[in-house]
């Protein structure tokens, strides 16, 4: 009889720690998205109509307003990216020296890895905004 009230007890303990660390990981991996998502121009606009919560008229009005002002928001970030390249290539040159080369080479390849899963992002932003840009100027061509 122990022995059950034990097992159900260390079942119950096993469970609660299952849901618990799976509930953390999915809020954690759901406020990430949401970041992450503020870089595209849907996510820029979603975001402030969450907030706003327009009505459709009013979104009609919006979108083109909140569009520009996504692609300059997405030109801060990309300097931004380029100029904490920089400061991370600067300390990677003041590390080197202390560490052996097979750390180096550990922190490189871990660089390379975390750098093709973000170029990838980066490349289809931007040709969003190119395409936005060159549809601009046909029409003012027109």
């Amino acid at each position: 009889m122990k022995t059950k009230y034990i097992l159900l007890l260390f079942g119950t303990l096993v469970a609660g720690i299952l849901i618990g660390t799976l509930t953390t990981g999915r809020v954690t991996r759901n406020k990430v998205e949401k970041i992450k998502s503020f870089n595209t121009r849907e996510g820029f606009r979603d975001h402030l109509y969450m907030i706003v919560q327009p009505t459709q008229a009013q979104k009609e009005l919006l979108t083109p307003i909140l569009d520009s002002f996504s692609d300059v928001h997405w030109e801060l970030m990309k300097e931004h990216w380029d100029n904490q390249k920089a400061l991370f290539d600067e300390m990677d040159n003041a590390i080197k020296p202390l560490i052996t080369e097979e750390q180096f080479q550990i922190l490189m390849d871990h660089k390379q890895k975390t750098r093709k899963g973000r170029e990838h992002k980066y490349n289809k932003r931007n040709e969003e905004v190119k395409s936005k840009k060159s549809g601009k100027q046909n029409r003012s061509t027109d």
